[in-house]
């Protein structure tokens, strides 16, 4: 017979929907239950799930997430590549303002040009491991001699004296710019040397040229992008005056027309007229120079 047995303590009552599989059930005549199935809460059916009405929405709340996910991410990858542009185009483009920060400066080892040319032919990881630059500059200049004599077909075509230039390089302690032009001849060298709002240049090929400058008296080499240098070989071309000749820059008074002076001194940022004072505190008047007085301060400045 089924039975009930009370709890004698509260009111629990033991019965078969609430007797778990550990405990054991007995009948009061002590003989075993028979046909009895002992239900425990393990056993009990699974609901079924409750009926899903139709949404007219059909993006779910994981498709969204995903989309706002992805929508970030291609955000940020746009931002990522916006700023790689940015940083590129500042890494490779020609600006006025930043050319300073290009400019690798060589003045605290003596010849400063003489550097700029080792730094152009070796490089600046060499140039950073010498350690006796007195000793490695005259062993340079030596190099660079036997260097010249084996191109003085060169020289002879450019009207440039091996002995002077020699001279320069084993008796001067520093190199002049005549000595530097026969040397970037004889490499092959695309150079643009630019000092005081005038410039020379040697080109060959199609390559950017080196940029050198000399500012306060020293010169610098300007280490940066092709872009950029082109972008300022440009610029000076446009706004400098070019000196023909290195050794001697000015022509004779007669090969140039006054309007070529005035240009000149229009690049060099010199005055091309004298301001007369009015007297008596009147206005003045201003006076254009005259062909000689253009010239005079031409050389003057060069």
């Amino acid at each position: 017979m089924s039975c009930v047995i009370p709890c004698l303590y509260n009111s629990f009552s033991f019965t078969y929907e609430n007797i778990f599989e550990d405990m054991m059930v007995a009948d009061i005549s002590r003989k075993p239950v028979v046909g009895v199935e002992i239900k425990t809460r393990r056993d009990e059916p699974a609901r079924e799930p409750e009926p899903v009405l139709p949404d007219t929405d059909t993006t779910s709340d994981s498709d969204v997430e995903s989309e706002s996910s992805s929508s970030n991410t291609d955000a940020d990858a746009d931002t990522d590549s916006t700023s790689s542009d940015t940083d590129t185009d500042t890494d490779t483009q020609f600006v006025p303002e930043t050319m300073s920060k290009h400019m690798y400066s060589l003045s605290a080892q003596g010849d400063s040009l003489l550097w700029c040319l080792y730094v152009m032919i070796y490089g600046v990881g060499k140039y950073e491991m010498v350690q006796n630059h007195y000793t490695e500059s005259n062993a340079f200049k030596f190099e660079l001699v036997e260097f010249l004599r084996q191109h003085k077909t060169i020289l002879k075509a450019n009207k440039i004296k091996l002995t002077a230039i020699e001279e320069s390089l084993v008796n001067k302690p520093f190199i002049h710019l005549d000595t530097f032009h026969a040397v970037i001849l004889c490499k092959n060298m695309s150079v643009c040397v630019v000092q005081d709002r005038k410039y020379f240049e040697v080109v060959s090929g199609d390559s950017a040229p080196f940029i050198v400058e000399k500012i306060k008296g020293k010169f610098g080499l300007y280490l940066c992008a092709e872009g950029i240098r082109n972008g300022y070989a440009k610029y000076v071309r446009a706004n400098y005056w070019l000196m023909e000749n290195i050794a001697s820059p000015v022509r004779p008074i007669s090969a140039y027309k006054l309007q070529d002076l005035i240009d000149i001194c229009n690049k060099l940022k010199l005055p091309v007229s004298n301001m007369i004072p009015g007297k008596f505190g009147s206005m003045g008047t201003e006076k254009r120079k005259t062909k000689p007085e253009l010239y005079e301060q031409i050389c003057r400045s060069v």
